[in-house]
């Protein structure tokens, strides 16, 4: 198999705006992407207060299936269903042939 199949459209059923991180600390005008899926992911901050983090997850771009697709840049605005995030980590996933499949999005 050379090649691997593109996400399904049906299970990237949200969208979001991204906003590129310029040189001089200012972000970009907001580029949109759909056909997105964010998984929410709740941690526990281990400080003075114990308190759960609900602003983080996962956001999967599939490289075919999502429109306007592209590889969003690490310290980069996300906004999703009107939250904010911060891309803190983006990873490529490479199909056989070197082709990206999709990235994941740590998002915080």
């Amino acid at each position: 198999m050379a090649w691997l199949r593109p996400i399904p459209a049906r299970l990237l059923p949200d969208s979001c705006l991204v906003r590129d991180p310029g040189a001089d600390g200012s972000f970009g005008e907001p580029r949109a992407i759909s056909r997105v899926r964010f998984e929410r992911a709740q941690s526990v901050v281990a400080e003075a207060h114990r308190s759960a983090d609900a602003g983080a997850g996962t956001l999967f771009v599939d490289a075919v299936t999502s429109a306007g697709a592209f590889e969003i840049p690490a310290g980069s605005r996300v906004e999703i269903g009107g939250r904010s995030y911060v891309a803190a980590r983006v990873v490529r996933f490479e199909g056989f042939n070197g082709r990206v499949h999709h990235w994941e999005v740590e998002l915080r």
